[in-house]
């Protein structure tokens, strides 16, 4: 019985140490607005994991979302629409439209996958 006990234990820990929180995922979100609205996407880039720094190039990264605040305008909020395994998909309220990001945590808490697109 002792051995079941450490055990489940053992896996209860391990979920919580590997998966990331609603508040890890706000917190994310937040950098992201902040960064955003300061047409900062360096900001960004950095919290990015490094398969997805090689995937998406800080320069244009940057160009990215400087032609994006150039078009939508600033982010004003985002909300939780879905809930996937690889995935969480904000729908997100910009000065000028909606749009929705689709982001992943690493167990390091880097961004893994980052979306935007129409919705």
């Amino acid at each position: 019985m002792k051995k079941i006990t450490i055990a489940l234990a053992t896996v209860f820990l391990s979920f919580s140490v590997f998966s990331q929180t609603k508040e890890d995922y706000k917190n994310t979100l937040n950098l992201v607005k902040e960064a955003y609205n300061k047409k900062d996407g360096s900001l960004i880039h950095q919290k990015f994991s490094q398969n997805l720094k090689k995937e998406l190039q800080e320069a244009s990264f940057e160009k990215m979302i400087d032609s994006l605040h150039g078009n939508k305008g600033t982010m004003s909020s985002y909300e939780l629409i879905m809930e996937e395994e690889k995935e969480k998909n904000y729908l997100v309220e910009f000065e000028n439209g909606t749009m929705l990001i689709l982001i992943h945590l690493s167990p390091k808490g880097e961004i893994s996958m980052f979306h935007i697109k129409d919705y």
